[in-house]
C-alpha cells in the first residue's frame, strides 16, 4: 500500500502517545507534513515531480522494513518449531527484502527539469529557514505557566501540538527552558513528563534511525524517570506503554510493552473514565496484532469498545485486525 507524508507525521505522533482533541491532531499532523515537505525542496521552486518519487520511495522503504520486521518474527517461531523449509524460504525472503532497502536508501533523489539551455543562468539560491511566528511564540510562553500548574495532561497536550507545528529555533528553545525546568527541579514529575512530551516532537528533524534511536532511549529514560519519583503517575505510564507498543517488535521494549499497558488499564480501573484511556486498549490490541495474536487483539479492543463504542481510535484498531488476520488466512 502506497505511504503517503500523512502517514508518516501520523505515525510520530502515535509514537508521542498525543491524545488531543481532533482539531488539535489536525493541527500538529499539518505542521509536521509542512517540516516534512521543505525537507525534499531543492534551492528552486518546489517541484511536484520531485515530491512524488521522493513519497513514493517513502513509502516502499517503509513496506519493505516492516514486512522484514514481521517475518523475522516468523523466522523466530519457525526455528523454534525446527521448520527448516519454512526458515529457509523466510531467510531467503528477509535477504531479499534486506537488498530492497539498501536500494531504496540509496536511490538518489531526482533532479528538477533541466532548464531550457535558452534561458539565462539564475543565481543559486540559499534555503532560507522559516520565520520564528511570534503570535506562536507567545501562546508557547502563555502555556508554560499552566503546564507547570497542571496536575493532568490537557495543557501539556496543547503544548506538544503547538511544537510540532512551530520551526525548529523556536522548538528547540522552549525545549530548552522545559530541560531548565528539569535541571531546576530533578524531582518533579511532572518536570520530567513534560521534558519526555516535547522531546518527541524532535522526530520531525531526525533522518537518521540512530538518531531517533537516540531520542527514544532519551524519552524513554524521562518517562521511567517520572515513575520512579511517583509509581502511581498515569500520565508517565500512559505514555510510557504506549511509546513502548511502537517499538520494533524485536526489541525488549516491544517484548515486554504488555507489563506496562497492564499497569496503566490497573491504573484506568481506579479512575473516572476519560476518552484517552481508549488509547491504551487501542494500543494493546495492535501490541497483540504485530505478533499475529489476533484473537487476543480483538478482545483487547472489544474491552476497549465497551467502555467507549465510538471511539474512532478503537475503531481503526479493530479493522486492522481484521485486515491481518484476513491477509494471513490467504497467505495460508
Amino acid at each position: 500500500m502506497k505511504k503517503t507524508i500523512i502517514a508518516a507525521a501520523a505515525c510520530v505522533a502515535l509514537l508521542a502517545g498525543c491524545s488531543a482533541e481532533k482539531d488539535e491532531k489536525i493541527a500538529s499532523l499539518q505542521g509536521q507534513v509542512k517540516s516534512l515537505e521543505a525537507n525534499v525542496q531543492h534551492t528552486n521552486a518546489r517541484n511536484e515531480t520531485l515530491q512524488d518519487q521522493v513519497t513514493e520511495l517513502d513509502g516502499k522503504l517503509h513496506d519493505a522494513e516492516t514486512e522484514a520486521d514481521e517475518l523475522r518474527l516468523k523466522l523466530q517461531k519457525a526455528s523454534k518449531d525446527d521448520n527448516s523449509e519454512e526458515v529457509a524460504r523466510l531467510n531467503k525472503r528477509i535477504g531479499e527484502l534486506q537488498s530492497e532497502i539498501d536500494r531504496l536508501k540509496a536511490a538518489p533523489v531526482a533532479s528538477e527539469p533541466e532548464k531550457d539551455s535558452t534561458d539565462p543562468a539564475e543565481p543559486t539560491k540559499t534555503p532560507v529557514d522559516p520565520q520564528p511566528d511570534p503570535e506562536l511564540q507567545r501562546k508557547l510562553e502563555d502555556l508554560l505557566p499552566l503546564v507547570k500548574g497542571e496536575t493532568g495532561s490537557e495543557s501539556l497536550r496543547k503544548l506538544q501540538t503547538l511544537l510540532y507545528s512551530a520551526d525548529k529555533a523556536t522548538r528547540d528553545d522552549y525545549i530548552a527552558k522545559v530541560r531548565k525546568w528539569v535541571e531546576d527541579e530533578p524531582q518533579n514529575k511532572q518536570a520530567r513528563m513534560a521534558l519526555a512530551s516535547v522531546l518527541t516532537t524532535r522526530f520531525q528533524d531526525l533522518k537518521n534511525p540512530m538518531d531517533q534511536g537516540a531520542l527514544a532511549t532519551q524519552i524513554k529514560k524521562e518517562t521511567e524517570t517520572a515513575l520512579e519519583i511517583d509509581p502511581e503517575y498515569y500520565e508517565a505510564q500512559h505514555f510510557l506503554a504506549i511509546l513502548k507498543v511502537n517499538y520494533p517488535t524485536f526489541m525488549p521494549e516491544f517484548t515486554g510493552a504488555d507489563k506496562d499497558l497492564d499497569k496503566a488499564l490497573e491504573l484506568q480501573a481506579k479512575m473516572t473514565w476519560e476518552d484517552r484511556f481508549a488509547d491504551i486498549y487501542s494500543a494493546y490490541g495492535m501490541w497483540y496484532r504485530k505478533q499475529e495474536k489476533y484473537d487476543e487483539a480483538a478482545a483487547k479492543v472489544q474491552a476497549g469498545l465497551d467502555h467507549a463504542p465510538r471511539n474512532q481510535g478503537l475503531l481503526d484498531e479493530q479493522q486492522a485486525i481484521e485486515d491481518a488476520r484476513k491477509a494471513a488466512e490467504q497467505e495460508g
